[in-house]
């Protein structure tokens, strides 16, 4: 088995998935067995859901065609010392994405669910600090980010 392939069953056959989806205003496409794409109808964002073996892999899109500057990249070094869960990354095809892999234990659709909503929240907080870093080249320090996620007064080490 490649490292492509999923030994488990099909993505769209998790339990409560489809439910899922339809309570919350999801429209799925399934491209193969290892891989779907869900819309949010309400607020457009696409998220491509990937099997790969027993684990899970969702990608978001954060920003479109991004390079990968230094005042970017200094700035999702930070981010990603925050144990957000998830973490960023800029893909040649789509720009800066958002990315987690659950592992085999976390195979099910209430993981998928709670993955897309944690990644949504983390792009809702940062979209606007990212778009400032790229159009600025300038990277955001931690204070800045903090506030960002209305952490302000935080006992974090600076």
């Amino acid at each position: 088995m490649s490292g492509f392939e999923m030994s488990g069953d099909a993505l769209l056959e998790l339990e409560g998935l489809r439910d899922w989806c339809d309570a919350n205003q999801f429209d799925v496409e399934e491209i193969d067995a290892a891989e779907l794409v869900l819309t949010d109808r309400e607020t457009g964002s696409v998220w491509s859901v990937f099997g790969v073996d027993d684990w899970i892999q969702i990608k978001g899109l954060v920003l479109e065609e991004v390079e990968p500057g230094s005042a970017l990249c200094l700035t999702l070094a930070r981010l990603h010392d925050r144990l957000l869960g998830c973490r960023f990354s800029i893909d040649s095809q789509h720009g800066l994405v958002i990315i987690v892999d659950l592992m085999p234990s976390c195979r099910s659709a209430a993981a998928v669910a709670e993955a897309i909503m944690q990644m949504q929240a983390i792009i809702d907080h940062t979209s606007e600090l990212l778009e400032d870093v790229v159009e600025r080249e300038m990277d955001a320090d931690d204070r800045t980010i903090d506030q960002a996620f209305g952490l302000e007064g935080s006992r974090r080490l600076h």
